[in-house]
């Protein structure tokens, strides 16, 4: 029967806290180097001392902008969550509808395979959650075995609903999740853990799995932020 196991009996929060802004550092990284490299590039087909920016170069310059705003914004929104100061919706969402706009988000990259589905509601902040199982999709690939397909199964219980984010064959030493996991895991952890749920994380060679729980009753009656 599906449990709510609460974070702090498995995993060290200070841990996760650390890694969690190295992998916010390792990924900031590749925008700002982006824009570097566009600034570079319009010097060079500067004239009159004025940068040039064609069409390509702009195009390039824009993503970059908005992958650092992206950055920008899961940053604070993951601080204000650690800091309680921000209050999630509490549903109704649909659990199976979420899954499908994960799905949707994800665009096969990767490809998350739906191998059991609980149909249920529960109250949850519907599009966080599905920013939710994505983000444990891509970084189960990304610790796993990089295959590009990730297997999510559902179970429910009385009291929560637990889906199990799972890449490659157990086997091997366990291993720490670290920054390498990517800064979409960290976000999506405190997500759960702000909706009163929680995260078990294994890992070795090759091998992930996040067992995500989700209470299905409400805690504490909030309200959308």
């Amino acid at each position: 029967m599906a449990t709510i196991e609460r974070s702090g009996e498995f995993e060290d929060a200070e841990h996760f806290r650390r890694e969690s802004l190295g992998a916010f550092a390792h990924e900031i990284r590749t925008p700002l180097t982006s824009i570097k490299m566009v600034m570079e590039l319009a010097r060079r087909q500067a004239q009159d001392g004025q940068l040039i920016l064609d069409a390509e170069l702009a195009d390039m310059l824009r993503v970059s902008v908005e992958d650092l705003q992206s950055l920008a914004d899961d940053l604070q929104e993951t601080s204000r969550l650690e800091r309680g100061r921000l209050t999630l919706a509490t549903g109704p969402c649909d659990l199976g509808s979420a899954i499908a706009a994960a799905q949707e988000l994800l665009d096969g990259h990767p490809e998350l395979a739906v191998e059991s589905e609980e149909t249920l509601q529960g109250p949850w902040d519907a599009p966080r959650l599905v920013r939710t199982i994505a983000g444990f999709a891509q970084s189960a690939n990304r610790l796993g075995d990089g295959s590009g397909l990730v297997r999510l199964e559902s179970e429910a219980g009385s009291e929560a609903v637990v889906l199990r984010f799972t890449s490659g064959e157990p086997g091997g030493d366990p291993r720490a999740i670290g920054a390498d996991a990517g800064f979409s895991f960290f976000r999506a952890r405190q997500l759960v853990l702000a909706m009163a749920g929680s995260v078990h994380s294994a890992r070795a060679e090759r091998y992930a799995t996040f067992t995500v729980a989700l209470p299905l009753q409400a805690n504490g009656g909030g309200s959308r932020g």
